[in-house]
């Protein structure tokens, strides 16, 4: 019989193995403004590590799981993917703790613009501005090969061996 150490003392394998039901799981009773509610602390412990496995929290659970993760400044995208809900519900929970997470923005250069190109014209578009005649013009070029052709201007179509 194999034999597994719990907590210094040995129990055989198959009593090391089980696992207690979910009605089972150690609860805490939480006052809200709704009224008591109870909540699942290993579930709550599970989504704060990132453990979660497609288990679905309560929205007590989940409103507990992220105030825990805001205070210790976990990044709101990080949050709401551990707890199972969108940034818009966090920003409605927690209004105070709404800030931008640093470095989560992709920085987009404002350089030169390519002018009489696609690239150009896309720049422009980005920049919420006209495109000028060229660009213009060199992306109608590029539409009007990508519908005959299906490739973009400046890539090769695959040519079959």
């Amino acid at each position: 019989m194999n034999t597994t150490t719990l907590s210094g003392s040995r129990v055989p394998d198959a009593v090391a193995e089980v696992r207690l039901p979910r009605w089972a799981a150690p609860t805490v009773w939480l006052a809200t403004p709704e009224g008591l509610t109870d909540i699942d602390t290993i579930a709550i412990e599970r989504a704060v590590k990132g453990q979660r496995d497609g288990a679905v929290l309560t929205e007590d659970e989940a409103r507990y799981a992220a105030g825990l993760m805001l205070v210790q400044h976990v990044p709101y995208t990080i949050v709401a993917q551990r707890v199972g809900r969108d940034a818009r519900t966090l920003r409605r929970w927690f209004p105070e703790e709404a800030v931008a997470a640093p470095g989560m923005a992709r920085h987009r250069a404002t350089g030169e613009i390519e002018h009489g190109t696609r690239r150009g014209y896309l720049a422009h578009r980005r920049r919420g501005e006209a495109a000028c005649g060229s660009c213009r013009a060199a992306n109608t070029e590029a539409d009007r090969q990508y519908r005959y052709q299906r490739v973009l201007s400046g890539l090769r179509p695959e040519v079959a061996a």
